[in-house]
């Protein structure tokens, strides 16, 4: 049974591709600013996640973190089947919030309570009213994450690290706030900036300081709704104009930051 199903920051789905179109041989590079759980059911692929590449097999659990740049590669035209699970960091409750930031990129989740569960889902949906199949996804997922951070000895190492661009984002995680250019890696790093933008290119395949202004505006919502106000966090991480923050900050999250300091201020008087 395939089903898609999608409500606000939600997203639950189960598709299977006979053949994956190998004329686009890497999905459309992306990021999110939500979890992502997606289990590798049956296919032929390689999942870049930040600087490290994993061939993953069937029964694999990839886990991205909001802000996480990722990419599947497919290396042959096997018939591809996943079930993918998206959901906002707000959604979770009690301890799964810090749990889930310790969470690793790959897990074996064969012959598992987290795999059973996957499987589950069609069944629950089957037998659940339209109305109820949300709330049906929903009660699968907290059980998936309960599993999930509760198991032990279920990672992967990645096949593959690419060092020079993990010496890149590791300086830009430590000194987010400090940097305002490429020169600024360039000079810290003692690289030339078109080294550091062929690295950053061509294992993310995306652009250095939109990578740069992503992780800010991440850092952002979280300051924000611990009380923190947008005109004070813009100027903590170095935004020399609100409006570059306001821009940049709407254009990710699709809402201003004003708008989510009510928000958090509201849930906080409730």
């Amino acid at each position: 049974m395939e089903f898609d199903i999608r409500y606000l920051s939600y997203t639950f789905k189960h598709s299977y591709s006979p053949v994956p179109d190998l004329s686009q041989p890497r999905f459309q590079e992306h990021y999110h600013t939500l979890y992502e759980l997606l289990y590798f059911v049956q296919g032929d692929a390689t999942f870049v996640i930040q600087n490290n590449r994993y061939k993953v097999q069937p029964g694999s659990l990839l886990v991205t973190k909001p802000g996480e740049y990722h990419q599947i590669i497919f290396n042959s035209p096997m018939p591809y089947e996943r079930y993918v699970i998206r959901f906002s960091p707000l959604s979770l409750l009690g301890d799964l919030t810090r749990l889930m930031e310790q969470t690793q990129s790959v897990y074996d989740i064969s012959n598992t309570p987290i795999a059973a569960e996957f499987s589950r889902m069609d069944a629950h949906l089957d037998q659940v009213q339209e109305n109820l199949r949300l709330n049906a996804c929903i009660g699968s997922m907290n059980l998936i994450l309960s599993y999930l951070v509760s198991s032990q000895n279920l990672t992967r190492e990645a096949d593959f690290v690419n060092t020079e661009c993990k010496t890149i984002v590791d300086y830009i995680d430590a000194h987010l706030t400090e940097i305002h250019s490429v020169e600024d890696l360039a000079h810290a790093l003692h690289m030339s900036r078109s080294t550091i933008y062929r690295i950053f290119g061509e294992q993310l395949n995306t652009r250095l300081m939109t990578y740069v202004r992503t992780q800010k505006c991440l850092l952002a919502r979280t300051l924000i709704q611990s009380g923190q106000s947008p005109t004070e966090v813009a100027s903590r991480l170095g935004f020399n104009h609100y409006s570059s923050f306001y821009r940049d900050y709407r254009s990710i999250f699709h809402h201003s930051p004003t708008e989510i300091h009510r928000e958090t201020k509201t849930d906080y008087i409730r």
